[in-house]
């Protein structure tokens, strides 16, 4: 995840508080709703169904999320489900190749390791399911890809911060510095945040690397998944978040007040706006047929569809740019290179 604008507004009718939402994603479980309202009326694309494996064609395709991280990928604290704008486009793009697909709520830290995985689930016993693809806010990395995970481009998002909305505005890296900061363990977040000051995730200084913090260093706190980062940050143990923007406004949206996000560059843009990716083992049958359904949603409507749905339309790319490990950024980064 590098894991741009508030969720739908159906969703602060609701009256749910920040902690009610939270703790509903903290529940995990699994289910497969249906695309968003603006895709319902989707076909099956036999060109692109015809590109699924033999072997895949009638099963149940398991897909894995963290789903503590709204408003891409959440537990609808009323009905159990889980959903956001990441589930309606993974929902379409099944419907477009002609599977069924099944969300599956995984810690983040534990998904690349599982996608990996070549024992079957019911020989061992459960530990390690198989999950044909993952679409969990996933930002595209040399290191991830070079562990045998491939990315296919679906968005562009930045990092951005939250803090208590009577602490004052962050506005840069620099301002974490001194604070303590809440990430989701294995998020680029999480590393950004280390390596700001001259730090390997955990500790251990980068050779030749810069302290940016010079000695008034950050406590970086890690959680297993998102939800426990906000409860950090919402009970007051920790001062700042460090997360994507979409996240970001749509946990200000729903905090009462009680929450503000970071500021934006100077042009009103985030910093290091990167691509999220759908996250498929490395030579997978499947790679052609995400692909080219991706492109298919983005060029008949229904990919901008969904981002307006919930508000996110600042996240979308062009058909042109849903390509294999894109791991450029656009504009400036939060945080010097390390």
């Amino acid at each position: 995840m590098v894991r741009n604008l508030t969720s739908r507004s159906r969703f602060a009718a609701m009256g749910l508080t920040l902690p009610a939402i939270l703790l509903a994603a903290a529940c995990g479980g699994s289910s497969s709703p249906s695309p968003s309202s603006g895709t319902t009326g989707l076909t099956t694309q036999p060109s692109i169904a015809g590109e699924v494996p033999s072997s895949i064609r009638g099963t149940a395709v398991q897909i894995a999320t963290d789903a503590t991280y709204a408003p891409n990928e959440f537990i609808n604290a009323e009905t159990g489900q889980i959903q956001g704008w990441d589930i309606d486009l993974a929902s379409a793009a099944c419907k477009v190749m002609g599977v069924v697909c099944t969300f599956n709520n995984v810690t983040f830290d534990d998904i690349i390791a599982q996608l990996k995985a070549s024992t079957p689930s019911e020989v061992a016993g459960g530990d390690k399911p198989r999950y044909l693809f993952s679409i969990s806010s996933w930002t595209p990395t040399a290191k991830r890809e070079a562990s045998g995970v491939d990315f296919i481009s679906y968005a562009e998002v930045g990092e951005g911060w939250t803090a208590k909305a009577s602490s004052p505005k962050v506005s840069t890296a620099a301002d974490m510095c001194g604070h303590k900061v809440a990430v989701e363990a294995g998020t680029t977040e999480e590393s950004d945040a280390w390596g700001y000051m001259g730090m390997n995730v955990g500790g251990g200084a980068i050779s030749g690397d810069t302290d940016h913090c010079m000695g008034h260093d950050m406590t970086v706190d890690s959680y297993s998944n998102q939800t426990q980062a906000d409860q950090a940050l919402e009970s007051g143990r920790d001062d700042i978040g460090f997360l994507d923007v979409p996240v970001a406004q749509y946990e200000v949206k729903v905090s009462s007040g009680k929450l503000q996000a970071g500021a934006l560059t100077a042009n009103g843009q985030p910093c290091l706006v990167n691509p999220y990716g759908i996250a498929i083992v490395q030579g997978s049958a499947m790679e052609r047929p995400i692909t080219d359904a991706l492109k298919y949603l983005i060029s008949s409507g229904a990919y901008n569809q969904v981002l307006s749905s919930w508000n996110v339309q600042t996240v979308a790319i062009k058909d042109t740019d849903v390509t294999l490990n894109n791991n450029s950024s656009i504009g400036s980064a939060c945080v010097p290179s390390y």
